[in-house]
């Protein structure tokens, strides 16, 4: 979770390496709910690997109620979550019978649904699911793919639809 998207990006992949970064605006979202209640949240996400693991920096555009702003008000910017691989409805089995509320949750306008599971007292960050379907696993494996090819310097911050150039 950022307050300043642009200068986290240039830390991330100047300072250490990481990308490059692909970036987009997620706007409001139908469906979505904030610990069971109707919101609205716009955010800014730039998704980019180091070695084998996904980097996701956000910045939430609007002030609709969420764990986004909630976290950057007690804690300023910092890991916000984590995403492990792993099927959906298990993951939000297991989550669920652990007694973990759900701060966050929706779906993908392409049909993928998502949640933010509420670790944070716990653990000191959240937990976030996400359908993994076709579609989502072939944009990480090409976001994978340009990390692996990037000489480091070059258009380090790129919109999502280059990711096109890289499916040949």
């Amino acid at each position: 979770m950022v307050d300043d998207f642009d200068a986290t990006l240039e830390h991330w992949t100047r300072d250490l390496g990481a990308g490059p970064f692909f970036v987009f605006e997620v706007p409001i979202l139908p469906g979505q709910l904030y610990y069971g209640e109707p919101t609205e949240v716009s955010l800014k996400v730039g998704f980019g690997f180091s070695g084998g693991q996904l980097i996701e920096l956000l910045t939430q555009t609007n002030k609709g109620k969420s764990p986004f702003l909630d976290f950057l008000a007690k804690n300023g910017p910092g890991l916000h979550h984590v995403m492990p691989r792993t099927d959906f409805e298990t993951g939000h089995k297991r989550l669920t019978d652990a007694g973990f509320p759900i701060a966050f949750s929706g779906q993908m306008p392409s049909g993928e649904r998502f949640c933010l599971f509420d670790t944070y007292k716990n653990y000191g960050y959240y937990v976030e699911l996400m359908e993994l379907s076709d579609a989502i696993q072939e944009s990480l494996a090409l976001m994978e793919k340009a990390q692996a090819t990037w000489d480091g310097k070059t258009d380090p911050v790129r919109s999502m639809d280059r990711l096109a150039e890289l499916a040949d």
